[in-house]
């Protein structure tokens, strides 16, 4: 998973990025720095299966973080807006909003993110619909006219203010859409960046937002980020200690993960052995043989069957030899849905 991170300049875009990373980039206003981690997801979910199973190595799941440079903040009365193809590539985005400042207004900073981002998609699709004009003009090319007439009607959304990613239209129309990258197709996790006075009032800022927020489109979380920073430098007790007194409950990272990977719909299924203790990453709803095709194409192809034992009943019995003895040892399908925290082992021949 890939997620970018952007926000207005001095937002505290790097100092969340360092808080989710474990980075230690210099913060400050350097809105043209950008800033690249890839970490691995906490699970501990592993790291208990690897005490029964006693594996060679244990491989977590992994984002990659994007600090991408400082939009302008200026809206719709930007004229020189510039997003990178970089950041076009990331599966979602996490705006960040200053919350500290004493004159922060993060509702209003949120619509001028939002204004730029509508404004480069409205760039972006006037470019395109032009250049295939002129390419309907010689050949006549009946997808191409259908392209186009995809592409105007997402114009017509975006005039009206509305993001991409709410537009009804189909899911082969949806599919097509995903090759322009358009940013405010991309879910978004709103995370407000707040003042160490302002961690226990926190839950003030989800009614702020309550009429943006949308099931698998929309997250928002609230967190200091200085705070946030300083706990990842801190060894393991000393920062369950510091996280205790100022009641946050969980780090910056474990958070965004987990409403990142809610955003996009994603979950996790375990492999367990000598060789190695991993997680896979796949979206809900993957059937046993779309999963198998995360750990390799050749796996899905001659897809046999799924041996398949819940976490719970593994950690609980201990082993996979009293999995069977208790009778939760079950054998699935290729239709079999896969759910989070399955552990997997796929038999395949080809």
């Amino acid at each position: 998973m890939k997620l970018g991170i952007i926000g207005k300049p001095q937002s505290g875009k790097t100092t969340v990025f360092n808080a989710a990373s474990g980075q230690q980039e210099a913060v400050g206003d350097f809105s043209k720095a950008t800033h690249r981690a890839i970490i691995k997801v906490p699970d501990d979910r592993l790291d208990k299966l690897a005490t029964i199973v006693d594996p060679k190595k244990i491989t977590y799941a992994e984002i990659e973080f994007l600090d991408a440079p400082g939009f302008s903040g200026k809206g719709k009365e930007s004229t020189e807006l510039e997003i990178s193809s970089d950041l076009r590539q990331m599966d979602a985005l996490m705006l960040v909003l200053d919350a500290f400042s004493p004159d922060a207004d993060p509702k209003a900073d949120m619509q001028d993110i939002v204004d730029e981002m509508i404004l480069a998609d409205q760039v972006m699709i006037e470019t395109n619909i032009e250049r295939r004009n002129k390419r309907i003009k010689t050949t006549n090319d009946k997808t191409t006219i259908q392209e186009v007439e995809l592409l105007k009607k997402c114009q017509t959304h975006l005039e009206e203010e509305k993001l991409l990613i709410d537009i009804d239209i189909t899911n082969d129309e949806r599919k097509s859409l995903r090759s322009y990258m358009f940013m405010t197709e991309k879910p978004l996790l709103i995370v407000v960046n707040l003042s160490e006075e302002k961690i226990s009032n926190a839950s003030e800022y989800d009614s702020l937002f309550a009429d943006f927020i949308s099931s698998n489109k929309r997250e928002m979380t609230s967190l200091c980020g200085k705070i946030e920073m300083e706990l990842i430098t801190l060894d393991n007790d000393d920062r369950a200690m510091f996280m205790e007194e100022l009641g946050i409950k969980s780090p910056a990272v474990d958070v965004v993960v987990q409403k990142s990977y809610n955003l996009l719909g994603l979950i996790s299924y375990l492999t367990a052995g000598e060789p190695e203790v991993r997680a896979w990453t796949i979206r809900k709803g993957f059937t046993a043989q779309k999963s198998a095709g995360v750990i390799h194409s050749d796996i899905e192809r001659g897809f046999i069957r799924a041996e398949v034992i819940k976490y719970d009943d593994y950690i609980e019995l201990g082993s996979e030899k009293a999995v069977k003895a208790a009778g939760k040892f079950r054998l699935e399908g290729k239709e079999y849905i896969v759910c989070d925290g399955d552990v997997v082992n796929f038999r395949f021949n080809v």
